[in-house]
C-alpha cells in the first residue's frame, strides 16, 4: 500500500491548513539581514515589517542539497513510499536544484518525483492545498502526479504593490523598471511569466489593477471548469474583499480563499503593501 509524502519549499505556507497535514513537510528558505542570517520560521510578520523600514540590506537564500537530504531520509524513516516535491519556480530560486541534488547522495527505497511549478509562493499554495485533499482522501501517486500537472500547467500569479523598490533590491527587475512605477507613482502590475517576474502593465489608480484581474478571472473561467483562486492582500484589505466580492458575484462556482500573509523571503522581495491573485485550474 502506498503512503505518500507531500515535500514543499517553505514560501509555499501561506495557509494555516497546509502546515496541519502531518504527511507533508517543508524545506526552509532563508533570509539574511544586515549580516544576520535567519530562517524563515525564526522571523515573524511583524520583525519582517520592522526590519522593511529599517534594514540597510536584506538577502535571501535556498535550502541546501543537505537540508532536503535530512528531509528525505525522514521520510524513510516514517514509512512513505512515495514523495511529490513542489517547489517554487526555478527561474526565480535554486531551492529545485538543491532538491534534485540532495536525492542522488543517497539511495532511497521510496519513489521521489520533483517538479518546480512556474509560480510562487501564495500560486503554489493554491495548487497543493488540492493536493493535499488528494493524499487525505487515499489518492494513489499516479493520479497525484496527473493532478499536478493538470492545477499547475497554467497556473498564474499577478499582483500590484505600492512600491516596486524591494523587486530591484532582489534582482527581480530592473533599476529602471523599479524606478518607473515608484517616482511617477505608476500602479504597476507584476506577473510571473514562464516562471519570472515580469512588469506587465502601468496602471494610473488602483481600480484598473482591480479591473484587470477581475478580467484575468473571466478569461481563466471560459477555458477551466475548475477554478481555484487565492487572493493575496498584503496590508490592503480593503482591495482584497473587493475582488472577493465582484468574483462570487460574476463566477459563484470559483473556489475562492483569502491570503494575508507571505513568508519572510517574499516579504523582502514584495514589500509591505500589495494586492493580487493566483488561480489554478481543470
Amino acid at each position: 500500500m502506498e503512503k505518500i509524502g507531500i515535500l514543499i519549499d517553505s514560501t509555499t505556507l501561506t495557509r494555516s491548513e497546509i502546515k496541519n497535514y502531518e504527511f507533508i513537510k517543508y524545506a526552509p528558505l532563508g533570509v539574511t539581514i544586515d549580516g544576520v542570517h535567519y530562517g524563515e520560521f525564526e522571523l515573524s510578520t511583524e520583525d519582517m515589517l520592522k526590519h522593511l523600514h529599517t534594514a540597510k540590506k536584506m538577502t535571501t537564500s535556498q535550502p541546501s542539497p543537505g537540508e532536503f537530504l535530512k528531509l528525505y531520509e525522514e521520510f524513510r524513516a516514517e514509512g512513505y513510499t512515495h514523495v511529490l516535491v513542489v517547489t517554487l519556480s526555478e527561474k526565480i530560486s535554486g531551492t529545485f536544484q538543491s532538491a534534485l541534488v540532495a536525492k542522488t547522495m543517497e539511495e532511497f527505497p521510496m519513489e521521489i518525483s520533483i517538479h518546480a511549478t512556474k509560480v510562487a509562493s501564495f500560486g503554489v499554495a493554491n495548487g497543493v492545498a488540492v493536493l493535499a485533499e488528494m493524499v487525505a482522501k487515499g489518492t494513489t501517486f499516479d493520479a497525484l502526479i496527473k493532478r499536478f500537472y493538470v492545477l499547475f500547467d497554467d497556473a498564474k500569479v499577478m499582483f500590484t504593490l505600492a512600491n516596486l523598490m524591494n523587486l530591484f533590491r532582489g534582482g527581480r527587475l530592473s533599476k529602471v523598471q523599479a524606478l518607473l512605477g515608484t517616482v511617477l507613482r505608476i500602479k504597476p502590475i507584476v506577473e510571473m511569466i514562464e516562471g519570472k517576474l515580469q512588469l506587465t502593465r502601468k496602471e494610473r489608480t488602483n481600480i484598473a489593477c482591480f479591473d484587470y484581474f477581475v478580467h484575468a478571472v473571466d478569461e481563466y473561467c471560459t477555458i477551466h471548469k475548475e477554478v481555484y483562486l487565492d487572493i493575496i492582500s498584503i496590508n490592503r484589505p480593503e482591495w482584497a474583499d473587493k475582488l472577493k466580492e465582484e468574483i462570487s458575484k460574476r463566477h459563484p462556482q470559483v473556489k475562492i480563499y483569502m491570503t494575508d500573509y507571505v513568508s519572510p523571503v517574499f516579504f523582502v522581495h514584495l514589500g509591505d503593501q500589495g494586492f493580487g491573485i493566483a488561480l489554478a485550474g481543470e
